[in-house]
């Protein structure tokens, strides 16, 4: 009986049921058989073999059209999910995280560190691929995607016309172990 509500259930996506696009007709409920419902008690034989004929030629156009309407509905899918979605850039000299995660470099738990790091972006691809270095200077291993990384801000903050303020020198900034 599931089966048979999920086959005659018209999708969102294509305007048709899946049992329609494909034998061509809707399907006949047991219930209505039962019944004996108006379109069971209306039924000629001579009719009903013309009317499926006829709906098995129309069969591909609607099978077409579904097609197109599976299309365009996956395309406004795309593009109400891609709006949300903020693309990261970073040039090359700037300093990120690395996400744990990608890395597996220190152990993960629920108390573990998410974020480790900082690194400097040496070279940035096209596709979104970087490559980093510590801070001492020494390559990291393979290139790293974008969504695993994020810009690093150190606590140290600019002060008035983006000088440092004395009072603030660069051992207060927050750095974490490197491996």
């Amino acid at each position: 009986m599931v089966l048979l509500s999920y086959k005659t259930t018209p999708r969102k996506s294509t305007k048709e049921t899946p049992f329609s696009l494909t034998y061509g007709t809707e399907v006949m409920l047991p219930m209505e058989v039962a019944m004996n419902t108006l379109r069971v008690a209306n039924k000629d034989e001579e009719s009903n073999v013309k009317d499926l004929r006829i709906n098995l030629d129309i069969l591909e156009e609607k099978r077409e059209e579904s097609s197109v309407r599976q299309a365009a509905y996956k395309h406004a899918t795309e593009r109400y999910y891609n709006q949300k979605v903020k693309e990261k850039a970073f040039k090359v000299g700037e300093y990120v995280l690395r996400k744990n995660e990608a890395s597996r470099a220190q152990p993960q738990g629920k108390l573990g560190p998410t974020w480790e790091g900082p690194y400097r972006v040496t070279e940035a691809n096209r596709s979104g691929a970087y490559v980093l270095e510590t801070m001492e200077g020494r390559p990291i291993p393979r290139t790293w995607n974008a969504r695993n990384l994020k810009k690093y801000f150190s606590k140290a903050r600019k002060g008035r016309k983006g000088r440092q303020p004395s009072w603030l020198t660069s051992h207060w900034v927050y750095r974490t172990p490197n491996t």
